[in-house]
């Protein structure tokens, strides 16, 4: 190939480099609590919108996932947590909701693992 063909096929286009983009990976806050009926997570993830956004559970093992809708092309922010959960929750009844950047996760639990509750009688 001489000097001029390889300065032709350099200026057509067809061999464009892309250039990496950095990724900054976040770990969001989160707090956790429970009440007798569920596990409530609540994980703050500001920039992340709905579309970007990932939750799985696999083998009680509970994965977030996120995205931040940045209109900068020269930095990739994402969030990622994973916690291990216990046994007793429904995965499949579990509900999400985004807003103002903040996620909130309903686990309930199932009737097992629910408390229950013992009457006492006196004995005479």
């Amino acid at each position: 190939m001489t000097d001029k063909q390889m300065t032709t096929q350099e200026n057509d286009g067809t061999q464009k480099l892309e250039t990496a983009v950095p990724i900054v990976r976040h770990t969001p806050a989160v707090d956790i609590y429970e009440t007798e009926q569920e596990l409530v997570l609540l994980a703050e993830m500001p920039g992340v919108v709905e579309q970007g956004l990932q939750i799985e559970i696999d083998r009680n093992l509970l994965t977030l996932e996120a995205e931040m809708a940045d209109t900068d092309d020269k930095v990739k922010t994402t969030y990622y947590r994973q916690f291990k959960l216990a046994n007793g929750y429904e995965a499949d009844a579990a509900e999400a909701g985004l807003k103002d950047g903040v996620l909130r996760l309903r686990l309930p639990k199932a009737e097992a693992a629910k408390p229950k509750k013992i009457a006492v009688k006196t004995l005479h």
